[in-house]
């Protein structure tokens, strides 16, 4: 703590002297309600409770640690820790929680210039000092406080989210206490359900916690996987609220629950696909009916890449060739000559006979309409593979 002479101490003793903690405690309160946009929200009975009496200790505790000169015990940091616990379970933002304690240093330090006289306010000086430092053990105290009882409540909706939709996924495993997880989760058991991944691509982990708790109060079963967040939504449920800046979502259609196992695959895998392309808002699940296609039998898609691609890898091995990135140019440009030609910068009887050694090569013609499709599966499972 700051060092005082025994003048100043004297005087900031004075000072507090004439201050009401009870008063300026319910300053702070109605401070907070007209403020913080979070304390709004709160109960009634909770903000002239707990809320109330915490302000007032932190007014007394801050007074005590100035006529003292020292810093909060451990014992006296207890009813912080509390009131912290308690915002975490309300749901009350952290910035919110932190906001007040700010506000309420603010209106302490109103408090004390209002009180002083012309000769004390030298001595204000070291209390602007006290009072910064105090403010900032009682926030850390409180950030920490939070940010763990945070964790243990999100950790426990997750377990709880999780366990729900692994149920409602695998109708075949039965679950006794289903009916009950469902309404501690306070998401509704039907037959039908649309399965949904959304990301927010660029972004890290901690954000895509606090998206699948956004989609959770909305009345959607959410969980996070890293870097997205999975899970369920009611057959009627309004597509909008996927909707948002600078995301990527793939909303199945309506599903059976003895289907949905293979629906969450479906949109896992259709996410990560246009995840890597660079798309964002919402992905049509019918636009990439090719993929999951493929992704619905993958031994099948590796055979048909391995029979179509293989020898096309295996000479560019030989002779460092061109050829499957001329293919990929001459499907991408729908088999037109002239602009493929111009796409890969060389001269039309380049184009041909390229073209020539794919056919001999692996036996197929893009003019035939069997060979197209056969070509085109197999380069659509090479990207997916990618």
């Amino acid at each position: 703590m700051t060092t005082l002479a025994e003048t100043e101490r004297e005087v900031l003793s004075a000072l507090v002297d004439r201050v009401d903690p009870a008063n300026l405690a319910q300053e702070m309160v109605a401070a907070f309600r007209s403020e913080i946009s979070g304390y709004t929200r709160l109960p009634d009975s909770v903000v002239a409770g707990q809320i109330l009496a915490v302000s007032q200790s932190n007014v007394e505790l801050f007074f005590r640690s100035i006529t003292e000169l020292r810093g909060p015990t451990e014992e006296e940091l207890v009813p912080f820790r509390e009131s912290a616990r308690s915002r975490a379970e309300e749901g009350l933002p952290l910035e919110d929680l932190l906001h007040a304690y700010r506000l309420g240093g603010r209106l302490g330090w109103q408090a004390l210039v209002a009180a002083a006289r012309p000769e004390e306010y030298p001595a204000l000086l070291s209390a602007a000092e006290l009072l910064m430092r105090y403010i900032d053990t009682v926030s850390s105290v409180v950030a920490q406080t939070y940010l763990d009882e945070h964790q243990h409540l999100v950790s426990e909706e997750e377990r709880r989210q999780r366990a729900l939709l692994e149920a409602l996924a695998h109708p075949e495993r039965e679950v006794p206490a289903l009916r009950d997880l469902a309404e501690r989760v306070g998401f509704p058991i039907a037959e039908r359900y649309r399965p949904f991944c959304k990301a927010l691509p660029g972004a890290p982990t901690h954000a895509h916690s606090q998206l699948a708790s956004e989609l959770r109060t909305r009345g959607v079963l959410a969980l996070t996987e890293g870097d997205r967040v999975t899970g369920l939504t009611t057959e009627d449920a309004d597509p909008r609220v996927f909707d948002g800046p600078h995301s990527l979502y793939v909303l199945g259609a309506p599903a059976p629950r003895a289907e949905l196992a293979a629906a969450l695959a479906d949109v896992r895998m259709l996410l990560g696909f246009a995840g890597r392309e660079g798309m964002e808002g919402a992905i049509e699940v019918d636009g990439f009916l090719l993929e999951l296609l493929l992704a619905r039998s993958p031994d099948l898609a590796d055979r048909l890449a391995g029979r179509v691609l293989g020898p096309l890898d295996a000479y560019a091995e030989r002779r460092s060739s061109d050829l499957l990135e001329t293919l990929e140019a001459f499907l991408a440009c729908a088999l037109d000559r002239r602009r493929t030609a111009q796409q890969l910068h060389v001269h039309p009887n380049t184009l041909d006979y390229r073209l020539r050694r794919i056919a001999e090569l692996t036996g197929l013609e893009p003019g035939r309409p069997r060979d197209l499709v056969l070509l085109e599966l197999a380069l659509a499972r090479r990207r997916l593979a990618s």
